[in-house]
């Protein structure tokens, strides 16, 4: 098997997952997932589980598993890639997608530019308000959630709440979507990069791993971000993990 540190790497070459067995949750895989493992629980609990499904999404540790794995196949799965190719298959195979997450106006913004592209998809969109995990909003938060699934019967519903929010929110909604929801996918900002309205790397950048300078340089106020990831980069040329 393929591992990064504690997190088994499922997700290899294929997507999405195969269907049958309950409602998986899939995480696309970067440094700064990576970097979270010790202080987060939820994401501890979730990989240990039997329904995660884990690929790589992050270029440098794509670039430091292949080095280390250099002849199993291994595929770069980014969510912001991952959004386009799950709305295709939706729409070839008849069946439902929501995105659950960003913004009103970029969930909404998100939900167009997929119809457009794929006219036959099943497709809605909810963008939940604002609120504190581990708090009574957090549990008015998972029926109103719970509410949008059961009301839209999706087979795949795309997160989009930040890292460790949706993380959580998947680990306590996985268990009540056993036999009608087939995935839960966290895909971090892959709504508000579908909505057209925020700007991804440009390819180049993403194939040189500058993914992140290029984040700072549209939104200054993750340079804190970028800075505390750099802290894997020794780990990565070493081959500790």
């Amino acid at each position: 098997p393929m591992c990064f540190g504690p997190f088994p790497v499922t997700e290899r070459t294929d997507f999405p997952p195969p269907v049958g067995g309950p409602c998986w949750v899939y995480l696309t895989l970067n440094a700064e997932i990576a970097l979270s493992w010790d202080d987060s629980p939820d994401l501890q609990a979730l990989v240990q589980s039997p329904r995660a499904r884990v690929s790589i999404d992050g270029q440098w540790l794509w670039w430091a598993l292949r080095r280390k794995y250099p002849h199993q196949p291994l595929r770069k799965f980014a969510g912001s890639d991952l959004i386009d190719a799950l709305a295709a298959h939706c729409a070839h195979q008849g069946e439902r997608l929501l995105l659950l997450g960003s913004t009103p106006h970029r969930n909404g913004a998100a939900v167009q530019r997929l119809r457009q592209a794929w006219p036959e998809l099943a497709i809605a969109g909810y963008a939940p308000p604002s609120y504190r995990p581990g708090t009574a909003e957090e549990a008015a938060l998972l029926d109103v959630c719970r509410a949008a699934i059961d009301s839209w019967r999706p087979q795949y519903v795309v997160l989009g709440l930040g890292a460790r929010r949706e993380q959580r929110l998947a680990s306590m909604l996985a268990g009540d979507l056993d036999g009608r929801v087939r995935g839960l996918l966290c895909f971090g900002g892959a709504i508000d990069f579908t909505s057209g309205q925020v700007r991804r790397a440009p390819r180049a950048w993403q194939m040189l791993g500058l993914e992140s300078v290029w984040r700072v340089i549209e939104q200054p106020a993750r340079l804190g971000r970028l800075l505390r990831v750099l802290r894997i980069l020794p780990r990565l040329v070493r081959g500790d993990f």
